[in-house]
This record gives structure tokens, sequence and C-alpha cells, in this order.
């Protein structure tokens, strides 16, 4: 589709924006438009133009560097919860700190894993986002998706989830999922949050625009442990640092550009190699099309 009909889909659009404001590192690349889909007919819309396109939830573990002649697609308007007992169907986009709290208003426990994680459901289904000894694919049924223009849904037993990665793959676009979850204590599942929460704020740097975990754990180790053993703290580039409370975590701190966070990635990367003969794998995503 030509550029000046995008404005004839009557799907929220805007033009020229800077992914910095739409990722939670705070730095991005500019691209010439982003779409809000509100609902699957919409996003089966824009996934049947011809344009290059990159779908994006919350931005919450992902470096835009570069982005060419590609329309990105945010279904962060896409967030209904509806609730049937203890099943409930959550759309794509709807962030898991609002999933867990609607949860609990409804009396029903086990999202409470979620706690601190800023991403949206299709993109914590996607990596098999976890954390505070849980993962989104525990109390998975089902997931739908869109996969060569055909809505499908495939129960849980047919997709394969590992450590902070799953089967379901890159053409296929995931819209909403459903979870069984149990009635529960409520009180009690909110003194595990706020317990996750204090841990949370003493071990991470909250304060300042990150994207989480950069490297996968490479298990039984743990990435931000071997980054610290070899004294890469602090190490910076421009205002990207390795964050001094926790190594595993880059920092934007103030106007780091994506190719500074880039450059320091492959600086810790490369010296974890060197040092240790351990290459570490990419929990973030790198978008570079340059």
């Amino acid at each position: 589709m030509d550029k000046n009909d995008f404005e004839s889909l009557n799907i929220e659009y805007y033009k020229n924006v800077n992914l910095s404001d739409y990722c939670t590192w705070r730095s991005g690349c500019n691209v010439s438009y982003i779409f809000y889909p509100k609902n699957t007919n919409e996003l089966k819309t824009l996934l049947s133009l011809k344009n290059k396109k990159y779908i994006v939830g919350n931005g919450s573990n992902t470096l835009f560097i570069s982005l060419k002649d590609t329309i990105v697609i945010s279904t962060k308007k896409m967030k209904s919860i509806i609730f049937e007992n203890e099943i409930l169907k959550v759309e794509c986009g709807a962030s898991l700190s609002l999933v867990m709290s609607k949860c609990l208003n409804n009396g029903l426990v086990g999202f409470e894993f979620s706690t601190g994680i800023p991403g949206t459901i299709g993109g914590a289904l996607i990596t098999n986002a976890g954390a505070n000894g849980g993962t989104i694919s525990d109390n998975l049924i089902s997931v739908s998706l869109i996969d060569q223009d055909k809505e499908v849904e495939l129960p849980k037993e047919e997709i394969k989830f590992e450590y902070r990665k799953s089967s379901i793959k890159p053409g296929q676009v995931i819209t909403s999922a459903k979870f069984k979850l149990i009635k529960g204590d409520v009180v009690k599942a909110k003194e595990n949050i706020n317990s996750y929460l204090k841990h949370r704020n003493e071990t991470q740097p909250v304060k300042l625009p990150s994207a989480g975990s950069v490297f996968r754990n490479p298990l039984p180790k743990f990435a931000g442990q071997i980054i610290e053993d070899l004294g890469l703290k602090g190490l910076s580039e421009g205002d990207a640092e390795v964050s001094r409370l926790h190594a595993n975590y880059i920092v934007n701190k103030g106007n780091a550009n994506p190719d500074e966070i880039f450059l320091l990635i492959e600086k810790i990367r490369k010296e974890v190699l060197q040092k240790k003969g351990i290459n570490l794998l990419n929990e973030v995503k790198i978008v570079n099309e340059k």
C-alpha cells in the first residue's frame, strides 16, 4: 500500500516517530509510521499490507538501532481481559502488571511471578518470560495467533517452552492467550508481591531506563555474576553503562543512543568470551536494518 493511503485504513497511527518514547531503554531509532490496532481485525488488516512490518508490545526487551522502510505495529491497545470463573482470556497487548492486578481483584492467584516484569502478554509468551520462581507458560492453556493469514488456537502442549524462549515462530503473531488460575489467598499473594518488589528494588536499577536482563543466564551460571566477576560494573559507552547494582543490566544514564548500547553489549560479550570462554546469548532483541 502506498504510504499516502494509510489514512484510509482508519487505524490509529503516527508519522515520523522516534522509538525512544516507545521502549523502556528510552533509546531508539526513528521510524516513519507506528500503528495501534485496537482489535484482531485491525491487526490482520495491517499484517496483510505488503510493507515490511515490525511488531512490538511494550518495547521492554528491544534495542531499536535502525528500521528502514518498515512500519511498526504496536499491540499495546489490544488489552482486553475476560474472566470466565478461573479461566481468563487476555489479549496480546495487556501488560503483565495489569493482568496480575485484575486477577487479584477477582480473587485469583498464580500470576504473582510477573511482579516487576514490564512486558506484555504477547512478548512474554514468545520469550517465556519469568521471574520470582515462575514463568508465563506455567498456567497457560492455549495461545491464539495469526499464522499465514489464518487465525489458529494452539494448546500449550503444541508449543515448546524452554528457558527464555518458545517455539512460536517470528511469522506467527500472537493475538491472545488463555490461562487457568485458582481461587486463593489474595492477602498472602499481595504479601509475596511486596516481598518481590522489595527484593527487586534492592537488587535491580529500577530508577534508570533499561531493558531488564541483557543476556540469558548460561545455566547453572548467572550472566550478572560472570560480568561482575570480570570487574565490568560501571563500564560505559557514552551514556550507556553496565549497572553498578546488577551487572546484567545496561542502563541509560541520560542520552545513550542505540549504537552506544549495542557497542557496550558487544564489549561485554567479547570480554566474557575471551576471559571465561562463555558465549553469552542475548535476552534482549536487537533490531538493526542498516
